[in-house]
């Protein structure tokens, strides 16, 4: 292989051309992807991170926290929502980079993407059985075998080792990311609209605990609502910033909706970009309204516990509440696996289109079929035609499609091959392997601040150059691009 081959990169016509040549399905609305991206975003990271943060780190200031951290997820939204309106393809930042940097660095962040989406899926699936075992222990006061519900190995920090632990493999976890799967590999379009029962569900319920706190609000529990400096990050301003970069994980998520690109029914280069912010609006009205309850109605020295929300609940004597709770907490995980499970073989299918994976992963299982347009694509043949008029020399050339007008119907499906490689990948991980490892593994900071520097440099890489349509994207005012340089240094 030629070193050239490191650096070759596909121009933004070809790419657009390439998604010409649709042989997806395309079932997605407005609404699939809204509910795609909360999906994915409202998770673990309201229901978990948001009391310790509180406690330990910022006080009632996290709520200023929030909405920082909610403007740095914007700045990334908006290199995102520039990117998916200018390369309209389903490998999301691995498509982006390879189109401006290269075959090497799209790879790497090809693989970035990898471990994110399927580290991402074992650690969630984890939590949703461990929510499930504490739903269960709740209403019918008997707990699940803790042989099922743990892996059976353990990791030493010390020695660097696993050893056995006498669990057989977590068994909750296995079955909701085998289920899942096994739904998405049925239909898409169905699988669309069980995300969005199940995410719409979430947001109702968040929406009641909202409501149901709000007259036990005691405004005392506000101040200070920025706690005097204890020392290194906790409390004080210092503390209050430090929280945002904590909380940020919680608006980690929309980027799955760059993935359903060539699924989208709305052919429009507009559709992605608000699905992306719109989502990214919503959970952030939602989270500020949850977040204000729960340091408003109990003490935030109080909220240092894995389930803040039992403490908030137990204060108000509602049992019903918190039972209601526990099942959004579990309908919020069961989303953001999906999504996860989703997003993660569109990746490698156009990996795998590029050459970069196995062929057997840009398998698609047929779905439907339609009648397919008479557009020129990459892989038509052209004729040229030459108008040898005397009044016009030279000859004027123009490229025309051999295509037919009555062209036979064309197949239509998803990736099923990368998605049965990624759950069973998946279920493996997140049935046998402790959760603590698996959050290092998801930790690895140095990659994916890299990858995230690429995206960024992605974007103002493109600008100024001429789209397929013969326009040329503007340059942004200034004020953004330095936003999103500062974006890419602090994350």
């Amino acid at each position: 292989m030629s070193w050239k081959r490191l650096v070759f990169r596909k121009s933004v016509d070809q790419m657009v051309l390439e998604t010409k040549e649709n042989v997806f399905n395309r079932p997605l609305n407005f609404l699939h992807l809204n509910t795609l991206g909360l999906g994915a975003i409202i998770g673990a990271g309201i229901f978990v991170l948001s009391g310790e943060a509180a406690a330990n780190v910022a006080g009632p200031s996290i709520i200023v926290s929030y909405c920082i951290a909610a403007v740095v997820a914007a700045l990334a939204a908006l290199s995102y929502c520039e990117m998916a309106s200018m390369v309209p393809i389903s490998g999301s930042s691995y498509s982006y980079v390879y189109t401006t940097m290269g075959e090497f660095a799209g790879w790497l962040v090809g693989w970035d993407l990898c471990l994110e989406y399927m580290m991402g899926v074992s650690v969630v699936a984890v939590g949703w059985s461990g929510y499930v075992a504490s739903f269960i222990r709740l209403l019918f006061s008997t707990g699940i075998e803790h042989r099922i519900l743990d892996a059976p190995l353990n990791w030493n920090d010390t020695t660097q080792s696993f050893y056995w632990n006498g669990s057989y493999f977590n068994l909750p976890a296995i079955l909701i990311i085998i289920a899942l799967t096994a739904l998405l590999v049925y239909d898409i379009d169905v699988s669309a609209t069980f995300n969005s029962i199940i995410v719409l569900l979430k947001i109702v319920i968040m929406l009641i605990f909202i409501t149901a706190c709000i007259k036990f609000i005691n405004p005392k529990n506000y101040r200070p609502f920025i706690p005097k400096n204890l020392g290194g990050n906790k409390y004080g301003v210092i503390g209050m910033f430090h929280a945002s970069t904590i909380v940020f994980f919680s608006f980690i998520g929309f980027d799955a909706i760059t993935t359903a690109a060539q699924e989208t029914k709305k052919e429009s280069q507009n559709t992605l970009a608000i699905s992306i912010m719109t989502s990214l609006m919503v959970s952030t009205v939602l989270y500020l309204g949850f977040i204000s309850v729960l340091v408003g109605v109990v003490s935030y020295e109080s909220l240092n516990v894995h389930n803040p929300i039992s403490t908030v609940t137990r204060a108000m004597n509602m049992k019903w509440l918190e039972i209601t709770v526990d099942v959004g907490a579990i309908l919020g995980l069961t989303s953001v696996t999906l999504v996860n499970l989703f997003a993660q073989p569109r990746i490698l299918y156009v990996m795998s289109k590029d050459g970069l994976l196995p062929k057997f992963f840009s398998k698609l299982r047929s779905t439907k079929q339609k009648k397919a347009k008479n557009l020129p694509t990459a892989s038509d043949q052209t004729r040229v035609d030459v108008d040898e008029s005397i009044s016009n020399p030279p000859a004027v050339i123009r490229a025309t499609s051999t295509k037919p007008q009555n062209a036979q119907p064309q197949t239509l499906g998803s990736p099923y091959a990368a998605t049965i490689v990624t759950g069973v990948i998946c279920a493996l991980v997140a049935g046998f392997v402790p959760i603590n490892f698996l959050a290092e593994i998801t930790s690895v900071e140095g990659i994916i601040d890299t990858c995230n520097g690429l995206h960024e440099l992605a974007v103002t890489t493109l600008k100024g150059q001429e789209t397929h349509t013969g326009e040329t994207t503007a340059q942004p005012p200034r004020i953004v691009m330095d936003l999103t340089i500062v974006h890419a240094t602090i994350r």
